[in-house]
């Protein structure tokens, strides 16, 4: 009798062994998900080893430009009034600008644009309105050099094209040719050729000349392109834009 309430003592206290462990196990599990994160969690935690897409700004690498739309210019430019140009030299940046003058008598459109050269000492080209006052074919200038299709706008200071040695298409002197887009004479504004020679058509004296200085202004158009000339080019005596027949750059 003796044994077998011995036997049933241990039984009972092997039961409550085994429930005990069970429930240290379920409350050790509840433990590890409360406080253990899920695989999906670390992942979000790990840094990323492969570069993120770039944002559409970051992959356009090139500005746009802007695409320029030539207007009709017979339809915006009285071409049938008295003074139907106007002259703007940006001292700054040496360049010439020629507006056309609209249908209410104001100078607002842009219509060719030329390279130039102004004074070597910027105050040696003044700043100012002027209007053009008189026309040459040829020029004797104060540096003993001929220019041709001189046109005076305030006393000494004329458009002109480059010097040249004598009166003659060619004896340029190359040297100052290419130095176009600089600050290269004694105050007036030089300029090729053809350039000059279209002002001298088209510009009658009265012509209103505005001589300004803006350092960061662009051309109002694209600027032609320019090529110096070489000094060992058998045809540096002439101006490359000189529409004379015998122009070797022409051949």
């Amino acid at each position: 009798m003796k044994r077998k309430r011995k036997l049933k003592s241990w039984v009972w206290v092997l039961l409550w062994i085994i429930i005990g462990g069970g429930c240290i196990s379920l409350f050790l599990m509840a433990c590890n998900k409360t406080t253990t994160p899920t695989k999906e969690i670390e992942t979000t935690l790990v840094p990323s080893t492969t570069e993120e897409p770039e944002t559409e700004e970051e992959i356009t690498t090139e500005p746009e430009t802007e695409e320029i739309n030539t207007p009709d210019y017979e339809q915006v430019i009285d071409f049938d009034a008295d003074l139907p140009f106007m002259v703007k030299v940006n001292r700054a940046r040496n360049f010439v600008t020629i507006y056309g003058i609209d249908y209410e008598g104001h100078y607002t459109i842009p219509y060719k644009v030329f390279i130039c050269s102004t004074a070597k000492e910027p105050e040696d080209t003044p700043l100012g309105t002027f209007e053009i006052s008189e026309k040459k074919r040829w020029n004797f200038m104060v540096d003993a050099t001929y220019t041709q299709y001189a046109i005076r706008v305030y006393g000494q200071i004329m458009l002109h094209s480059i010097p040249y040695e004598e009166m003659s298409n060619d004896t340029l002197l190359y040297e100052e040719y290419n130095k176009l887009g600089t600050a290269a004479s004694h105050g007036c504004i030089r300029m090729q050729v053809n350039d000059v020679k279209w002002i001298f058509a088209n510009c009658p004296e009265g012509t209103p000349v505005k001589i300004y200085s803006k350092k960061k202004e662009e051309p109002p158009l694209p600027l032609p392109a320019f090529e110096q000339i070489a000094g060992d080019d058998e045809r540096k005596g002439w101006d490359p834009t000189d529409p004379d027949k015998l122009n070797p750059w022409k051949h």
